[in-house]
């Protein structure tokens, strides 16, 4: 029998995939759970509340420091903008100077652009609420007053002065220019009155600033624009006021002859002196050409004899007596000796005179300035190097146009000429060049008519009341109602050029009860033996028995119209020539010029000497003018005080434009 077969092991039970899908059942929650505790309750509100409010305040919160973020950024921006405008303004200054057009154009966009942002930032709706915030908001609106002015002023004034600008630099120039480029001024009248409204209006706006809790970094910026303001408000009015004149000036009507004099007060006379050169330019259409160069020489010892003309014992122009016996007669009859007389306009008449006996053309206008002018020039344009690497600079100037050159040449004319034709050229080729900035420029031109060595006179009655106005015309005053005049003045007599070494200074003393006034001069010959030159020594003295080395000045001491003068020191000349000299020149003389009486003193200066000289006048009855205190403009700066206690007889010069008034006190 066989055995049973074995039967199959049992299969694992499997679950079906529903069974596998359904979770687990959870245990039920106790009925009977523990309550939640009070921290656990806050925690549970608090959660509630940050879910239902606290969302909304960070978005808030992050909008503000957004914004807060943006604010500054504009903030920088502003200031940016700001600095950089305030740099592309020097640049543009200097697109002018040079007339670079392009330059010009681009530097303007680049400003405009950069002040109509800034402003345009700070009038926004961030700058707003800034403005509202304590300790904030008064520095806010500090900045936007800032750049609503500054953009008052670009928006208003660049256009129109780029557009003259560029009308001005469209034409081409001349070859034979001087350098001096007028033009950009002709069109200066239709341009003016918008200058002068955009910073009027920018300056009211500046005004109405509420300074409480404003930053010193915020309002000083301000302050300073305005007090820039301040000042060219009047100067731009002045020019508006005399711009047909200076636009005539400038021969924008008709051609203009003008002869620049270069006075040299090394051989001094009464306004600077001996005119041994000068220029003749012709103006036209603001552009300034060289039509040539003069000098006394070639004109006295050639072409006046040559026409005739006896330069010993003859005159150019025939004097008053009263006025005739004040001056030694070569006054007028020769050249060098033309500015003798503190009265500038019978200098130019002489020159005139001149001009028609050689049938030359009558100058339109006469400026006469001396080596020092050119100095003071030097120190807007920077030193000068000539060919052979010597420098030419504001410091030694004087030195070389007056002095120097004699030792170092002696007799050898042609090459002295070369030189100072060498060191002419240089400087005014820089001075006409316009490589320098104007204000500095203008600054130095100020300085030297304020020291009394820039005179002018113009055939047309316009200018020549505009040189008068500002004291720029070297009269002798015919009254005291707009000025008291007085006056010391010297004419050298050795004919050299020792007065290179001659210092003075001057001083005025009143007594108010007695209506009198003492003007002294304390002078000093800082002359030595090493100074050797036969051009520098005096040539007269040798004729005379006096050392080539002592100074021999001619002395006029002026009183102004209606005063009287009570005594002078030295009370009689140190000089007085025989009867039977050669023209009797140097003696004691008087007279009255332009109802100004004067006294002459012929006085020597040894060589290292210091020495005073006075003189004491009785001034007139009534109202006098503001004191005018004049004196021959030397090659050295010259100290002028007056006492205060002058101030009693003499008007205040408050208003007045004239530059040459003195200072009291």
């Amino acid at each position: 029998m066989t055995a049973p077969a074995p039967s199959p092991a049992p299969r694992p039970a499997t679950k079906s995939s529903a069974a596998r899908r359904r979770p687990a059942p959870r245990q039920p929650l106790a009925r009977h759970a523990a309550r939640e505790t009070q921290a656990q309750l806050r925690r549970r509100r608090r959660y509630l509340v940050f879910c239902l409010v606290g969302g909304p305040i960070a978005a808030v919160l992050l909008v503000a420091l957004f914004a807060v973020g943006t604010f500054a950024q504009q903030v920088l921006q502003v200031r940016d903008d700001m600095e950089t405008a305030k740099e592309q303004l020097k640049v543009l200054a200097a697109a002018a100077v040079s007339m670079d057009v392009a330059q010009l154009e681009q530097a303007s966009e680049d400003v405009l652009n950069r002040t109509t942002r800034a402003h345009a930032t700070s009038n926004g709706i961030l700058w707003d609420l800034a403005a509202e915030l304590p300790q904030v908001g008064n520095n806010v609106l500090a900045v936007r007053t800032v750049t609503d002015a500054v953009n008052t002023i670009t928006s208003q004034s660049l256009p129109p002065l780029v557009d003259m600008m560029a009308a001005a630099g469209a034409e081409e120039r001349t070859g034979d220019s001087l350098g001096i480029d007028l033009r950009p001024f002709l069109g200066a009248g239709s341009v003016l009155p918008t200058v002068i409204s955009s910073l009027e209006e920018a300056s009211a706006i500046a005004a109405n600033l509420d300074r409480t809790g404003v930053l010193p970094a915020v309002y000083e910026p301000l302050d300073g624009m305005t007090e820039l303001i301040a000042l060219a408000i009047p100067t731009l009015n002045i020019v508006q006021e005399h711009l047909p004149a200076i636009l005539h000036a400038a021969g924008a009507d008709e051609p203009m002859v003008y002869q620049l004099v270069i006075q040299t007060p090394a051989e001094i006379r009464a306004t600077g002196g001996g005119p041994a050169h000068w220029l003749v330019l012709k103006v036209e259409n603001g552009q300034v050409e060289l039509l040539g160069q003069e000098n006394g020489v070639d004109l006295m010892y050639i072409e006046l004899p040559e026409l005739g003309f006896d330069t010993v014992s003859g005159s150019l122009l025939k004097l008053p007596t009263e006025t005739r016996s004040l001056y030694p007669f070569e006054l007028t009859n020769w050249s060098s000796n033309f500015t003798m007389t503190p009265h500038f306009p019978r200098a130019v008449e002489l020159f005139q005179a001149t001009r028609k006996l050689t049938g030359k053309e009558q100058f339109d206008g006469v400026i006469s300035i001396d080596p020092i002018v050119l100095a003071h020039m030097l120190e807007a344009t920077g030193p000068l190097t000539l060919a052979s690497g010597e420098v030419v600079n504001a410091e030694n100037t004087a030195s070389l146009l007056m002095s120097e050159p004699y030792e170092r040449f002696g007799t050898d004319n042609a090459a002295m000429d070369a030189y100072f034709s060498e060191v002419t050229t240089v400087m005014f080729d820089a001075l006409t060049g316009g490589d320098w900035e104007i204000g500095a420029m203008w600054d130095q031109l100020v300085r030297s008519a304020e020291e009394g060595r820039v005179f002018a006179w113009f055939e047309d009655d316009g200018l020549q009341a505009l040189a008068h106005e500002y004291g720029l015309d070297g009269i002798l005053r015919e009254d005291n109602t707009e000025a008291t005049q007085l006056g010391i003045y010297f004419n050298d007599y050795t004919v050299g050029k020792l007065n290179y070494w001659l210092d003075y200074s001057q001083h005025a003393s009143c007594n108010v009860a007695e209506r009198t006034i003492t003007v002294t001069m304390d002078l000093h010959s800082r002359m030595t033996e090493d100074i050797k030159s036969e051009y520098t020594l005096g040539l007269r003295n040798r004729f005379r028995g006096i050392d080539p080395r002592t100074m021999m000045l001619d002395v006029l001491f002026f009183a102004p119209p209606g005063a009287e003068i009570l005594w002078t020191d030295p009370k009689r000349g140190d000089w007085q020539d025989s009867a039977n000299w050669q023209g009797n020149r140097f003696r004691d003389r008087s007279g009255v010029d332009h109802d100004n009486t004067a006294l002459s003193r012929t006085l020597l200066l040894e060589m290292g000497e210091e020495r005073t000289i006075s003189y004491e006048v009785r001034l007139p009855d009534g109202d006098l003018g503001p004191l005018e205190l004049r004196h021959s403009p030397g090659p050295n700066h010259t100290d002028v005080t007056v006492d205060a206690d002058c101030g009693a007889l003499f008007a205040s010069p408050e208003g007045s434009r004239n530059i040459r008034l003195s200072k009291i006190g």
